[in-house]
């Protein structure tokens, strides 16, 4: 725990609190976070990082009560209340000591600490701070394309660097959530549970690994000493058009409230949202142009203070959900659609103990992600250049788990040639997943109506059962040379049994502060390996296709030829990666290196210059293999010998103003070039039939130039305006012709350029002194630029090339009860 002492100051008009940090030998501790919230804590207010001299503060306060809170990895965090209301500015010392060891209670209220290093910094944000924007998140996942590098596909789809959702890796409090089949993110932890979300493309410490891309790291919010309670969004919202109302369009009332149930002892978050949403697809009519979701989706935590050395944590995130009219779109009416049900379970314990002055940390979890997948109706899939017709091909069952285990030993400081924070840990999982999938014809036709060829699935339904064991062992030092210069070194070690592969990851980061005060440069490389998700074992017990070709007069021109589901073999030439000559024995992986200056023009504001480069290898892709003569049988191959190049310029801005006014713009050129073949596009939840020739070319995340701007500004005690700009190229998307094969380069093409204006405007109003109310307008798309949702791709199609499906200006209102 934090030592901390106050003193008062003169009176001044505009009140200052100055923080001095220093460790258990009296030395100053520079680049330690200080943030000022708003007194019980919920809001952070500013922040503030403290020099070479340990110090931080804040100025031209106003007289009232504020909060600070200080947290370092490995060390005790400190949150306590400062009341300025006499007008008098503070002084607080703050001695940091290893966490826990200090012979009091244990403040539970304080969030889970980041991933906390030299070499990179993360792009964070505050739950507060993403509930007042004008989209109104409701989980992590929708708030993710808030962070420069993070951006959603037209078709909804999240990528980070580029990259494919099941390249990066999504903890919450330091447990993997990801679906163990197909590696995706699944329904993530609702915003209102969410203390902060940092997202790293290139986190150099060895404690972390299973992602080749990124990073995404949720902290949740912890029960604190007083409750509290929020009502969000709790009337339902009415589709209405031309005057009229036609239903229901949105329901998601919110629940999230916080306190302790034992004093001092035990403390309860709870977080919930119940939803019902149709999401309108504009390049459909209405009224069947509606995708539909119901579902609950709930987060609660528990902690449990054991003694002043010892803190248990327990977690439990559920979430069922039904959805209909999945993937709708122009190409793909309602008819032709899957609906679904999928169900999400999570559940971690984790304990915290202080033992032989550094901390000990021990999670268990479980995640079970179970989804089942199906039709409108029987007869197979009609795809023709204009549309598509009949019913979705496929029907599939399948249970996904994962039983895990980690634990790291964060040791007491060590003095000896600077000083030295090491880290060791291991981890165990054991996941395994079992289903069945049953495929349905699919038939092509040209624009004319003529038959082109037919993929039948003559093994259908199929079973699969596959099982897994991941063990992982880290170790790292966190080594401060001097004031100004620090090191990160750290090894990894990673083992999975399905893919008979062991793999060695090194890590080595800097940090340097030439001047001792003010700019900072970091810099780090590193090799991360992507775990392989079920999904890849399961594909060689997938059905097997027919494929035959028919002429105009429908004869047949080729064909029946059988195309097998195959794994290959890959051969890694590195001594850091040991394989087994066994069938899908990969090892997905990339080095990664990055450098960066951040540079503080003012208390409130700093700048931040960074270029970053990811070289990946090995990866997971699917090739279409012709026979080698008339009757003889092809094959689909996944094999790992997929490439993949990023490259990451970044400008970034941030500003405090003053309380409650936070300002972030970034720009950011990127260039993606890969191979287009993932084979995420056929092993997932919800697969697409055609399996093309693969080319190497522009990945559809490669966005020359994007402008990202968000804010937070009260402008009045009660007012506060939240603005959203993006500005950025269109995406890349491939030509096909009336086959489904590739036309043209492919990842040439793009959308038009994006522009969107958004901004939500709210105002408090109270009801007596406990209970307001925060009224809400949010506007979108207010310079009503032509942001199209659909291309038509194909070039048999008389009207390829033409961009539809524009969103133009609209408005939303919401209202909140504050308890």
């Amino acid at each position: 725990m934090a030592v901390l002492c106050a003193a008062a100051q003169g009176y001044a008009a505009g009140l200052t609190i100055a923080v001095t940090v220093t460790d258990s030998t009296h030395r100053p501790v520079q680049g330690i976070v200080v943030e000022l919230r708003s007194a019980p804590g919920t809001i952070v207010l500013d922040t503030a990082t403290t020099d070479i001299k340990g110090q931080a503060s804040f100025t031209e306060l106003e007289p009232r009560p504020y909060e600070i809170r200080i947290a370092k990895e490995g060390m005790e965090t400190l949150r306590r209340e400062l009341d300025l209301t006499m007008g008098e500015s503070m002084t607080v010392d703050v001695m940091l000591v290893p966490a826990m060891a200090r012979k009091e209670s244990i403040d539970v209220t304080a969030t889970a600490d980041a991933v906390e290093q030299g070499a990179t910094a993360p792009t964070s944000v505050s739950g507060q701070v993403l509930k007042q924007l004008p989209d109104r998140p409701s989980t992590v996942s929708d708030a993710l394309p808030l962070v420069p590098g993070v951006a959603r596909e037209p078709g909804g789809a999240l990528v980070i660097s580029a990259s494919p959702e099941h390249r990066s890796a999504l903890i919450v409090n330091s447990a993997d959530v990801t679906d163990p089949a197909t590696g995706q993110f699944g329904l993530t932890v609702p915003i209102d549970s969410v203390e902060a979300l940092n997202v790293y493309q290139a986190p150099y410490l060895a404690e972390y690994g299973r992602f080749t891309s990124g990073l995404v790291s949720v902290e949740t919010r912890r029960g604190g000493d007083q409750w509290k309670w929020e009502l969000n969004d709790p009337l339902p919202e009415f589709r209405i058009r031309s005057g009229h109302v036609h239903g229901l369009k949105t329901a998601t009332p919110r629940i999230n409230f916080e306190g302790p149930v034992l004093a001092r002892k035990l403390y309860l978050s709870e977080g919930a949202e119940y939803v019902v949403r149709k999401t309108a697809v504009y390049t459909l009519p209405f009224p069947r142009n509606q995708k539909r979701e119901q579902g609950i989706n709930s987060f609660t935590q528990l902690d449990w203070v054991q003694s002043e050395r010892h803190l248990l944590t327990g977690t439990a995130h559920i979430a069922p959900q039904r959805v209909a009219n999945v993937n709708l779109d122009f190409y793909n009416p309602e008819q032709t659609t899957p609906d679904a049900s999928t169900h999400n379970y999570t559940g971690t314990i984790t304990d915290h103990l202080t033992l032989g002055g550094g901390l000990l940390e021990t999670t268990f979890s479980t995640t079970q992600f179970d989804a089942w997948v199906w039709p409108k109706g029987p007869g197979g899939l009609d795809l023709t250049p204009t549309g598509n017709a009949g019913y979705y091909f496929a029907e599939q069952q399948r249970e996904a788990r994962r039983y895990s285990g980690r634990s790291t030993y964060a040791f007491a400081p060590v003095n000896h040639i600077g000083v030295h924070a090491f880290k060791i840990g291991v981890y165990a999982a054991a996941s395994g997943e079992t289903g069945s999938v049953a495929n349905f014809p699919v038939d092509l036709y040209d624009n004319a109506g003529v038959h082109l060829a037919r993929i039948a699935f003559p093994r259908s339904p199929r079973t699969f059962e596959v099982e897994d064991v991941e063990k992982t062992i880290f170790g790292q030092d966190h080594w401060m040379l001097s004031p100004k210069l620090s090191l990160d070194l750290g090894i990894r070690t990673e083992s999975q049994q399905v893919s008979g592969a062991f793999r060695v990851a090194p890590r080595v980061g800097i940090a340097w502060n030439p001047f001792g005060i003010g700019m900072v440069v970091r810099a780090g490389f590193g090799l991360f390996y992507d775990r392989v998700p079920l999904n890849v074992y399961a594909f060689n017990r997938y059905p097997d296709q027919v494929y035959t070709e028919y002429a105009p007069d429908g004869e047949i021109a080729s064909g029946p030829t059988l195309y097998l589901n195959t794994l290959g073999q890959n051969k890694v030439r590195s001594p850091f990666v040991n394989q087994r000559p066994i069938d899908g024995n990969f090892s997905p992986h990339s080095a990664n290196w990055s450098v960066s200056v951040e540079q503080p023009l003012r208390r409130d504001l700093r700048l931040r210059a960074s270029y970053m480069q990811h070289d990946a290898h090995g990866l997971a892709i699917l090739e279409r293999v012709e026979p080698d003569e008339p009757g003889a049988t092809g094959a689909f191959l996944l094999q790992g010998s997929g490439r993949s190049r990023y490259r990451q310029f970044e400008l970034t801005a941030r500003a405090r103003l003053t309380p409650e006014r936070e300002l972030f713009v970034s720009y950011m050129y990127t260039r993606a070039r890969g191979d287009l073949n993932d084979f995420s596009t056929y092993l997932s939840t919800f697969p697409w039939p055609i399996i093309r020739q693969n080319y190497f070319g522009n990945l559809p995340g490669s966005l020359p130039h994007r402008v990202l701007a968000w804010g937070v500004f009260k402008v009045r005690p009660t007012v506060r305006v939240s603005p959203v700009v993006e500005i950025r190229n269109g995406f890349t998307y491939n030509a096909i012709d009336a086959y489904r094969n590739y036309a043209g380069l492919p990842g040439e093409p793009r959308y038009p350029a994006f522009v969107s204006v958004d901004a939500r405007v709210s105002k408090d109003l109270k009801v007596n002194p406990k209970y307001s109310v925060r009224l809400s307008l949010s506007s979108f798309n207010l310079t009503n630029h032509f942001n199209p949702e659909a291309v038509r791709n194909n070039v048999a199609d008389p009207s390829f090339g033409y961009f539809f499906g524009h969103r133009g200006r609209r408005f939303t209102y919401d209202f909140d009860v504050l308890f």
